[in-house]
Formats: structure tokens, C-alpha cells, sequence
């Protein structure tokens, strides 16, 4: 059994291990690995192909500016993210880190699909649920998935699943706050990350595929004939649901 002095010798106190892996941390997993693997995501997700505010990003995950810093240079040394030129605080992900980051979006999608169909989980719990198990698997077990699921091009949400690098063709979308009334409106994508603002979505079925009479769009609230029903939604909610214009 070993006594407190050669277990601290062993470990070594928290103030003494690496400052990198201590602040390179997003969610309940701790390793250095996950919190690359979401960085980059973030990244990707923010800006695509082009270079990203290293502010954005840590406001994205909710973590400290010190925090982004130091972790900007170990994404620096790993090779997943580049210089920008002319902006010190840009992040722009490296062929090798955009090749991560749609990785772990394709597993996360593919993951928030299964289960949604297969397991039947609500729609608000998906993303949480999908954060966790993405780090999980790996690449073999994805490509699985996806033959299982038999290729899906959208995840419960709406969002496009990547199954390369390459950015896809997509049709033109906006906002539904941006529709004008008197407009009719396919929904293609929700919000995943607000677990309430999802579970209102649902309860008002304004999902992917379903279309919609837009009747008045206000400063604070947009009402929404679905299906036959009248609904309210809030103006900041409508900002992150995305719809193709049918007809207007």
C-alpha cells in the first residue's frame, strides 16, 4: 500500500503537472485529447474554412480567455490549427485539424441519429448525449454507424452530416427571423445545444421538414401558423431556426 508521501511523489500535486493539460479542459472528461477533439470542432463549426476569434471560440465553450491562450499554442504544436495573417488573435485549423473537426462532427451527428431512432431518446437530450459518446468511438465504429443508419444526410436537428472534408452545396437558408410575413417556410435546421429552447421546438413542431405560414414577425415575437395551429415564438429562438423560403 502506498502512504501519502510516494503516492504525492507518484502523482505529483495538481499546481505541479503540466499547465496545458489543466486548462485544456471542456466538459466532465478531463483528458487533453477530448478538449483538442472540441476545440477543433468549435473551430469548424464557427468558421469553416475561414479563421475564427480566439474570443468566439471561448465563449462557444465556456471557458476562460487564459484558458483559449494556452491552448491555442498546444493546438499550435499539435499541428490542428495555423497562423492567420494579420490577426494575432485568429484561429484557422490546419488541413490535419479540419480533418478532426468534421471527424468528430460526422461521429457526433451520427451518434445524436442512433439515438434518436433507434433508442427513441427526445430530441432535447440528444446533443448532451452526443457529446459524450463521440469521444468514445472510433472511426471504424463511425463508418459502421453510418452504413447501419444507411447514410443519413441530416441529423434530428437538421444539420448536415459530413462524410468528408469537403464542404457540400447547400440550398439557400435564413433565419426565420429574417422571413417577412405572409411567407411560407420549410424548416431545415434547429438549435441543438439549449435543451429548452429544443423541448420548445418539439412541443410547437417546428422541425426539420415541417413547413410554416409565417403571420407576423415582430421586434420581440414571430407568429407561426403550423399545420393549422397558431404559435408564438420568440424572436431570439427564431434567429437560430433556419428555413428555406417556399413561397412568399
Amino acid at each position: 500500500m502506498l502512504n501519502k508521501r510516494t503516492a504525492g511523489r507518484r502523482r505529483g500535486p495538481a499546481s505541479q503537472r503540466p499547465a496545458g493539460v489543466r486548462l485544456l479542459q471542456v466538459g466532465v472528461d478531463r483528458s487533453a485529447e477530448r478538449a483538442r477533439q472540441d476545440y477543433v470542432k468549435a473551430i469548424y463549426q464557427l468558421g469553416g474554412s475561414q479563421p475564427v476569434k480566439a474570443a468566439a471560440v471561448a465563449r462557444y465553450l465556456g471557458v476562460s480567455r487564459a484558458s483559449m491562450s494556452m491552448s491555442k499554442r498546444l493546438l499550435e504544436q499539435r499541428g490542428l490549427i495555423g497562423a492567420s495573417r494579420g490577426r494575432t488573435d485568429a484561429l484557422r485549423l490546419t488541413a490535419r485539424g479540419r480533418a478532426l473537426a468534421v471527424s468528430m462532427l460526422r461521429r457526433h451527428r451520427l451518434v445524436e441519429t442512433f439515438l434518436y431512432r433507434s433508442l427513441r431518446l427526445p430530441l432535447e437530450r440528444l446533443h448532451a448525449e452526443a457529446e459524450s459518446i463521440e469521444h468514445a468511438i472510433s472511426e471504424d465504429i463511425a463508418r459502421r454507424l453510418a452504413r447501419f443508419l444507411s447514410y443519413p444526410a441530416v441529423d434530428p436537428h437538421g444539420h448536415r452530416i459530413p462524410y468528408r472534408a469537403a464542404k457540400a452545396a447547400e440550398a439557400p437558408e435564413v433565419p426565420l427571423c429574417d422571413v417577412k410575413a405572409g411567407s411560407v417556410v420549410q424548416v431545415t435546421s434547429i438549435p441543438d445545444r439549449d435543451p429548452g429552447v429544443v423541448r420548445a421546438l418539439s412541443a410547437r413542431r417546428i422541425l426539420p421538414h415541417v413547413r410554416a405560414l409565417v403571420l407576423a414577425s415582430g421586434a420581440k415575437k414571430i407568429r407561426l401558423n403550423v399545420k393549422g395551429r397558431l404559435f408564438d415564438l420568440k424572436r431570439s429562438a427564431g434567429a437560430r431556426v433556419r428555413v428555406r423560403l417556399v413561397a412568399q
